[in-house]
């Protein structure tokens, strides 16, 4: 694993950096323009390769580069955990709200005199997982996993010796925790961990009382039954997900992933009327009152959704080119910090994917290309098999066309 894997901060300031399409040098610049810093282009290259962490330019590199300072800050904290081998004592920075060594202290003296719990604690752990799913979403999931395993251990542990209505609360986050740590072990592969954590995940939740948190754990479930191609388990979760939920994102993942399941099946009108039941509870629903983990969805994530349905259930041709056209114009309707996450790039790679079987060599290759260009750098090793995966089988219909070996160069560097 290289340095800009282990450390969040180099591998965020990476991503945002090439995002803003600023050189070092720019961007060295800029800092020196907001504050009385005397940066150079070396300074960065060092910030970026995690050979120094940022704290002092921090405040002005969030400025230069248009993001909330509180997003750099828990990068930081979590990166000088690894480097101490303390990343159970990482903490605020979620929620925009900002972090300080007291939120540090707060933490590790409840965690080693549970009585100390206080409301103060619970948003001090909440907002730490509010934060590195938002890191995760830039720098990927296996930047994080360490740092969110050792939190979600933090809050076990707190919880362990906590009663009263603050148990509840903090069941609450745990549930979150574990389901998001389920999540970053999905995503690079740990198939047989998920599973547990998706289990503990759905315990917590119950123990909080909290129905939506229990299905958003079911449905999790649901996705790794997916994953693993178990798809007879996939549909029964999702069902029970959708029974048991009550917030109308956390309702509309469960039933729409219930149709994808049906598609996988062939049972065409099943699919459409599930994915059609899902659009209409998302229309019809309010907003907020989820899992906290459900931040990111809305209607463009389900209209991505409805082109993976789609492509399941295409005939032909006509269908596949119409599939992939959804997916990749409900990607670019997303906000930036989704749209160029891992986990949306994977979306891309489906797009290119159903182009590419459509007949449509030029469009799969440029969804390729921007899919290579965020899994390279976030090292998504899932996401980088799956565009291979996809050139290879265009390599065998192409071998020629220009698009496909530039593409094939792009990979093999």
């Amino acid at each position: 694993m290289n340095e800009q894997t282990r450390l969040p901060i180099a591998l965020l300031l990476t991503r945002l950096r090439a995002e803003a399409r600023l050189s070092q040098a720019d961007l060295a610049a800029r800092v020196n323009g907001i504050s009385r810093a005397n940066l150079t282009r070396w300074d960065i290259s060092r910030y970026e390769r995690g050979g120094r962490i940022p704290t002092v330019h921090l405040p002005a590199l969030a400025v230069a580069l248009g993001v909330e300072l509180s997003m750099l800050e828990e990068a930081a904290s979590i990166t000088r955990a690894v480097r101490r081998g303390e990343v159970s004592a990482v903490s605020g920075g979620g929620g925009g709200r900002r972090h300080t060594p007291d939120d540090e202290e707060r933490l590790i003296q409840a965690a080693r005199r549970p009585s100390r719990v206080d409301t103060a604690v619970v948003a001090d752990l909440s907002g730490t997982l509010a934060g590195q799913r938002r890191i995760e979403d830039v720098i990927g999931s296996a930047a994080i996993i360490e740092p969110a395993g050792e939190q979600l251990k933090l809050t076990i542990r707190i919880l362990r010796e906590t009663r009263g209505r603050l148990a509840d609360d903090l069941a609450a986050v745990a549930s979150g925790a574990s389901q998001f740590s389920g999540w970053l072990h999905t995503a690079t592969g740990r198939h047989e961990a998920a599973g547990a954590l998706y289990d503990q995940a759905l315990r917590l939740g119950i123990q909080a009382g909290d129905a939506d948190l229990a299905a958003t754990a079911l449905s999790m479930q649901g996705h790794l039954a997916w994953v693993t191609g178990d798809i007879g388990s996939m549909v029964a979760l999702s069902e029970a997900a959708a029974e048991t939920a009550t917030a109308t994102g956390t309702r509309t993942v469960a039933i729409q992933q219930r149709g994808r399941a049906l598609a996988i099946m062939g049972d065409r009108d099943g699919a459409l009327q599930a994915l059609g039941e899902a659009e209409q509870v998302l229309a019809g629903g309010s907003s907020g009152g989820g899992p906290d983990s459900l931040y990111f969805y809305g209607p463009e994530i389900l209209r991505m959704q409805r082109g993976l349905i789609l492509a399941y259930l295409a005939d032909g041709s006509p269908a596949l080119v119409r599939a992939a056209n959804t997916i990749s114009d409900a990607i670019e309707a997303l906000a930036p910090a989704v749209r160029d996450s891992e986990w949306v790039a994977w979306y891309r790679v489906r797009a290119a994917a159903a182009f590419a079987a459509g007949g449509e060599p030029d469009a799969a290759a440029a969804e390729l290309r921007h899919a290579h260009a965020i899994a390279s750098v976030t090292g998504g090793a899932k996401t980088l098999g799956e565009i291979a995966r996809v050139h290879a089988r265009m390599a065998a219909t192409w071998p020629a066309h220009p698009c496909v070996v530039e593409l094939e160069e792009r990979l093999a560097h």
